[in-house]
Parts: C-alpha cells; structure tokens; sequence
C-alpha cells in the first residue's frame, strides 16, 4: 500500500479494553491500517506509506518506527532483540537512526510512544472509553475523544505573542500533550501513562568551526534521508540560505531528472531572493529551477475562509495557505512524491539576541559589542534595553508580573532581552476574553518552569518549541495541496549540532548565520554562501490586507469567536475596512484570524 498523506497513527495500550477503541477507529475510517501487539490485541492503528514505517519483533517485544525513515534500518532489528522487555532501552534509537520519526514499542506488555526532541512529530494521549489511547495530532484524538475546545487556551493566543511566551497548554480538555523530549509510558499493569524525560538539549560548548562540522555532518545525513526515496523529490529554493543550502546538498545526491526546485521570485526592484535562487540553480544544470509567475502567486490573506485545513493549533499559515501551498501544488501536478522546505534554518542560526542576557555576566564587553550591533539592526533605545539586561527575575515571576494593560509591540524594535513581552491587548477583545486571559497568565504563573537555567537559552528553545509546531502546521496544509512536506533542519540530530554551538559564535548582529555559512563552504556556490541581504515580507503582507480585506470581513460576518464570546465582531468588521488604521498595524489582526480560521475549523 502507498500513501500520498502524510502517516498518521494511534497506539493502544495492550489491554483487553482497546478492542473496543480500535472497533470506534475502524468504524469511523475502515481503510486505516493495523499493527498488532505480540499478544495480538490491536498495537498501531492508521494510515501510512510502506515506506514511512520500519516494524522489529522480538519474542513479547516489538517495535516500529514511523516517519521520515531511512530505507535501512538494521538498527531497529538489533535494538529490538536487546529490549528484554525493558522499555527504557529504546531511548536511544532516535540518536542511532538518522531521519525524524516517531518510535512506539510494545516492550513487555507496556506502551511506549516517543516523538523527536524538538517537538516536530509530537505526542498526545487522552481516555477514550475507559481506554488511554496515544496519537500523533492531537485534533485527531480530540474527535475520538469528543474533547471539547478549551477557550481559554483560545483566549490567550489573542493577544501577541503571549501563548508563546507562557507554559505551553492543550488546545482541548482532556488531550494531554507529552513535552519535546519527553515520551509517554502506559504501563502493563493498568496504571495511569506517566510522562519520562529522555532527552536533554547539548550544553553550548562547542567552536563556531566545531559546530559547523558538526551541522555540516548532520544535515547531510538528513538530506539523504529524503533523497533515498523513490519518485521525484522538489524542494523550496528561495535564494535565501536556509533552502539553498538543501538544495545544493541534494543536487549533489541526486541525478537527471530526480531533483525540481522552485520558488516565489516576488518583487524583484527590493526584493534579490529571485537573483540568488538562479544564481546557485546555474550550478547545478541537471537540475530543474521552476519559478513561479506573479499570475500564479497569490498574497497573504487569500484562502483564509478555508476552514478545510485541521491543525493541532491556530497556527499562522492560516494567514496565507494559498501563498505558503503555491510551489507545493506547482509541484504535486508536476509529480512530486515529496516536497523539502527550508523551514528551521531560522530558528537554529538567526537570534534575536536574548542571549546577551546571560552573556553579559561571564564576557560583558562582548555582551554591549552585540547588544550595540542589534540596536543597530532593529532600533532599540537604550532605557528598555537597560531595564530588561538589569531584570533577574525568575521566569515564574516573570510570568506572574506580565501586565495586560501595558502597551506591547510586535515589532523587533522593542528589545528581546525579557522572559515575557508586554502582550498587544487588541482592542475587540471582549470583557469576558480579557477575563479569561487574566485567568489562564495566573495559572500559568503556578507551574511556570523555564526549559533551561538562563534566559537566552530558555528563549531559544521556546521559540523552537513553538516553530515546530507552527511548521508542522504548514507540513499538514502542504500534504492538502497533495504533497508531503520534509524540514531537515528540524532533524534531532540537525538541531542538536547547531545548538551544541555558544551562542555568541552561533548568532552574531554583524555576520548572517555565521555557523550555517561555514557548514555549506564548499557546497554552496560561494556568491551564494557570502551573501549579506535578507528579504522581508512586510510589504507583500500590506498588500494582501488590502487586496483581501473583503475576506477579512467575512470571517466577521458569522464569527466563531464571537459566538464563543471572545471578541466584538461589529467592531473588527468596521477596522477592517480601514486596512490602514492604527489598531491594524504591524499584524495585530493576525493573531485573531489565525483563531478563528482554526475555532472554525475544528469546532
């Protein structure tokens, strides 16, 4: 059997009350495939390429891997006949095996379910008849479940960018999610699924040239991954240098015919992505470097009354799926089987310089030379810059001193040196939604823990966290535009190399992506490599609010949100129609959008 989707699956505890669970599954979806336990009660159940799955049995233990996998896999069969009924034995598999996947085992009767480090395929339980069942997407168990939508998780995405700054929450009542690094355990005996911590982010120790070789190392290996596949493999070139860099990696694992690129060349009088795009396209003449007309691009805002589009989270392809699909289609009617972004180069080697807040107490003078350097870059004054370097609060007392009537900003000009931004409090947020965001900040402030002991660092896999999960988003509305979407920079060991890196080599305001720029010498067309520019989407985005603000009405007219309470409709609907006004700027709508697109589509 062969899939287009992307795999989806469930995991059921061996226990006698699953049967029924597996019947509700069956009878809802009767295509879905089915694993067994060694007992042979029903283990796996859902929908998956033959080549996204690798199964080792050994006596009462079994295992499966299910992703991005390489076509080898002879690791899985010996770690399989080394478990001896030990669950614990499979922490490690995720580091032996290049790619990005799920593992779940049945070790001696237990239930093991682990995703990758970072948070890019994750994990999610909830009780469905009596029965703890795990699943890869958490709005799929929602329905199993019958979960209902928990508004206040709603109401606390509203106001910028506060849900990403908090403890993470589920999106539903009763779906609980299993953190990045963490897999979930149901044991054999009947007892409650715990939680088990199995891997930690690498101290930041290493040279810029030591982490380069590292990343150089890693991302090849998981470039392979994806051009080991059958069929035809596209890929995303934007000219920028996170996807030229791929590009350039598989064009040099690839031959004739197996290789389409392409990209959006966008305004070209300000914007150079498209002149950079051919340029290193000019390497590789075997390749196919497809661009994409202005005819055939559409701008932000088109499709947002799409509800079609189902995601574990509001997540902000909502704003703009028919532009972020728009090369992914092109290539699913030219016969992509599989279609890698560039997505993640971001958010392991550009920083907005959090990490000067705790550089500044082992190399102070280093820490100012940056800090000057970002001041440069995004306009920040010194007084908040100041303020914020003198803050040592805890992040839980960070937390619980966020103040919702002080003015916030999205932009980069306010300084990122702080646990929690002053959130924008839109003004057609409800009453009872500011009410409820009030509620949601004090009980996040009760069991606020930061993922790292300093600030910079615990920003950086925040922000990481949160990308996964807007990019698995954007992978869920590409396999829609019929084809699944790769990201290698997301690859455990990807991740893991760039951050093994001090942060003060990684992210430098004078130099772009210094340790990326070092991994691909030699591989990128060096024009390509020593590029300095970097295109921004503001005015595209412009365009779009205004192009598409009869849309933007719409959602207004019969708004989910507002009948949840959360926002004045009738005041939303009369902004929109002055794309111009204050209340609109630097995207404070998005965020609503992106909620409401979402509340319709999984309500």
């Amino acid at each position: 059997m062969t899939s287009h989707g992307a795999p989806h699956f469930f995991a059921l505890p061996d226990r006698e009350e699953a049967g029924a669970v597996a019947r509700r599954l069956h009878g809802a979806a009767p295509g879905l495939r089915v694993l067994h336990h060694p007992s042979g009660r029903p283990w796996i159940i859902g929908e998956w390429a033959d080549e996204d799955i690798a199964v080792a049995r050994a006596g009462t233990d079994a295992v499966a891997l299910i992703g991005m996998l390489p076509k080898r896999t002879g690791e899985l069969s010996r770690r399989a006949g080394r478990l001896h009924g030990r669950a614990a034995r499979l922490e490690g598999l995720s580091s032996a095996i290049p790619g990005s996947f799920h593992v779940v085992g049945s070790v001696g009767g237990a239930l093991y379910v682990q995703g990758t480090a970072y948070g890019m395929r994750r994990v999610h339980h909830a009780v469905v008849d009596g029965c703890p069942v795990a699943g890869d997407r958490a709005v799929a168990l929602a329905d199993v479940a019958g979960a209902e939508v928990d508004l206040t998780s709603v109401a606390l995405r509203l106001p910028e960018p506060l849900a990403v700054q908090l403890p993470p929450r589920p999106m539903w009542r009763g779906v609980t999610d299993v953190a990045p690094g963490a897999y979930l355990l149901a044991p054999a005996d009947g007892a409650p699924p715990r939680h088990v911590l199995w891997h930690s982010p690498p101290v930041p120790e290493r040279t810029k040239a030591q982490g380069a070789a590292d990343v150089r190392e890693a991302l090849a290996a998981a470039v392979a991954v994806r051009t080991a596949r059958d069929g035809l493999l596209s890929a995303d070139l934007s000219g920028g240098l996170d996807s030229t860099s791929l590009c350039a990696i598989a064009a040099g694992q690839l031959g004739p015919g197996e290789l389409i690129v392409g990209g959006i060349p966008g305004d070209e009088s300000v914007n150079d992505d498209a002149h950079y795009a051919r340029l290193a396209s000019a390497s590789w003449p075997h390749v196919e470097h497809m661009e994409l007309t202005p005819e055939q691009t559409p701008l932000f805002y088109q499709g947002i009354l799409d509800d079609g589009c189902r995601t574990d989270i509001p997540a902000g392809v909502a704003m703009s799926r028919d532009r972020a699909t728009a090369v992914i289609s092109v290539m699913a009617r030219r016969g992509s089987r599989l279609h890698m972004t560039g997505h993640g180069g971001d958010h392991l080697f550009f920083q907005s310089g959090a990490y000067c807040h705790d550089l500044i107490a082992r190399r102070p003078l280093l820490a100012f030379q940056r800090i000057r350097g970002y001041r440069t870059l995004y306009g920040w004054r010194w007084r908040p810059v100041l303020r914020q370097l003198a803050d040592r609060r805890s992040y839980r007392r960070a937390v619980a001193a966020t103040d919702l009537t002080a003015p916030g900003d999205l932009g980069f000009s306010t300084p990122q040196l702080a646990y929690v931004a002053p959130p924008v409090v839109q003004s057609w947020l409800t009453p009872e939604c500011r009410e409820l965001v009030a509620a949601g900040l004090r009980e996040a402030a009760r069991h606020a823990e930061p993922y790292a002991p300093t600030l910079g660092r615990h920003r950086e896999l925040s922000a990481l966290y949160s990308g996964t999960q807007e990019c698995a988003a954007i992978a869920e509305a590409g396999r829609r535009a019929g084809v699944p979407v790769t990201m290698p920079y997301f690859d455990d060991a990807v991740v893991d190399a760039a951050l093994s890196v001090r942060p003060e080599e990684r992210a430098d305001p004078w130099q772009y992506k210094p340790v990326l720029k070092e991994a691909v010498r030699g591989i990128l067309p060096e024009q390509c490599r020593a590029r300095t520019t970097k295109f921004e989407g503001t005015v595209d985005a412009v365009g779009g609010l205004y192009r598409h603000r009869d849309k933007i009405r719409a959602l207004w007219e019969d708004s989910a949100l507002a009948k949840a309470g959360l926002i004045d409709a009738g005041a939303l609907a009369r902004l929109t129609e002055r794309p111009g006004t204050p209340d609109l700027k630097n995207g404070a709508v998005d965020s609503t959008i992106i909620c409401e697109a979402w509340l319709r589509a999984v309500a």
